[in-house]
């Protein structure tokens, strides 16, 4: 085979070097596109698993803490009145329920006997004071002894002394009211013989009525005495009164503060035994209004709210319910302005990363 000449055999060597060059850069370009791909790929799924959120823009604000404490209401005083003596009741004329004043006769006992008593030892020391005068004349005339003096005066003491004794005897027979009140019950009527601390009635003050409820132990350091506070009865009326008592020792049973207040009653018109409750205010706390849905319950038994923070991460929140409303619930404990998860906040859990739609304003 004839030999080509070196001119074409150069151009050919350079036309395959140039064929090589092109085939080698394109496959090289090729396996280049194909790892970027993958990586932009990955990329777009990533970002396309994170879950869309819708999130409300929660600004706490000062709000009034209301602590509302349940109890019952109760007599300023109620004691049992009893006889100080022996004897017969002859009058029992204050009927249960009668507003009675201090000193009404709520059981007369018999006083026959007790006025005879009064009337000797009025006689006794009549007749001694006679025999003291005229031994004292005698003593002054020198006739005689000053010890016979001193005997008459003994006698005339002695005489004094067991009439003041008949005359308080006399007066226990009349077992009297010992403050204003209410008769309450009758335990002894006309007839009846009472001894010694047998019971006549019972008595109750219902004027200021007071209410006792319990206090926490968080809810103590705001409460004092004179504090104003609002009731409202079982009955559905209201009324103002203030804080008399406040405890210093909790109940071991229950480690709550017993709390009395107290409300005018001049009327009697709020009875003992009632169920009240009782607002009081605890000051200012900065907090939230919500709807009770957005409210969760953490695996630990907590109860909160879940947000997203500034980077689109869930986070979870405590909180505390400090006061009711008709649209919702005021609670505190959140860190600030927050974004709160409206819908599926039962479902995302801490440290989720999330897409936040646009924000709407919770609070003015």
């Amino acid at each position: 085979m004839p030999s080509l000449p070196k001119s074409v055999r150069t151009a050919g060597f350079i036309l395959l070097a140039l064929l090589a060059y092109f085939i080698i850069r394109g496959v090289t370009r090729s396996s280049a596109e194909d790892v970027q791909v993958p990586k932009a790929n990955a990329s777009a799924t990533a970002e396309a698993a994170k879950p869309e959120v819708i999130v409300t823009r929660a600004q706490p604000k000062p709000h009034q803490v209301i602590a509302t404490l349940k109890g019952r209401t109760e007599a300023d005083r109620e004691i049992t009145v009893r006889s100080e003596t022996i004897g017969t009741v002859t009058n029992a004329r204050v009927n249960e329920g009668m507003v009675v004043k201090t000193g009404a006769l709520l059981c007369g006992l018999d006083v026959e006997s007790r006025a005879a008593r009064i009337a000797e030892a009025e006689a006794s020391v009549e007749a001694a004071r006679l025999d003291y005068e005229a031994s004292m004349q005698l003593e002054e005339k020198g006739w005689t002894t000053s010890n016979r003096a001193a005997a008459t005066k003994a006698t005339l003491d002695r005489a004094e002394a067991a009439l003041a004794t008949a005359r308080i005897e006399l007066r226990k027979t009349r077992i009297v009211a010992p403050f204003d009140g209410v008769f309450e019950a009758r335990l002894a009527e006309h007839g009846d013989f009472l001894s010694v601390g047998a019971p006549c009635g019972r008595l109750v003050d219902l004027d200021p009525i007071i209410i006792v409820v319990e206090a926490t132990e968080a809810q103590m350091g705001a409460l004092n005495a004179d504090m104003p506070v609002q009731v409202t009865l079982a009955t559905g009326a209201e009324a103002e009164g203030t804080i008399r008592f406040v405890a210093r020792t909790a109940s071991p049973q229950t480690r709550t503060f017993r709390i009395e207040v107290q409300v005018d009653n001049p009327d009697g018109a709020i009875a003992a035994g009632l169920t009240a409750s009782v607002d009081i205010g605890l000051g200012q706390a900065p907090a939230v209004l919500l709807t009770p849905a957005s409210l969760v319950l953490h695996d630990d038994g907590r109860v909160g709210v879940r947000y997203v923070d500034n980077d689109d991460v869930v986070q979870f929140a405590e909180v505390t319910v400090i006061d009711d409303a008709s649209d919702g619930v005021w609670v505190t404990g959140l860190p600030g302005d927050v974004n709160l998860l409206v819908a599926g906040q039962d479902y995302l859990r801490e440290g989720v990363e999330v897409t936040s739609l646009p924000t709407q304003d919770q609070q003015p």
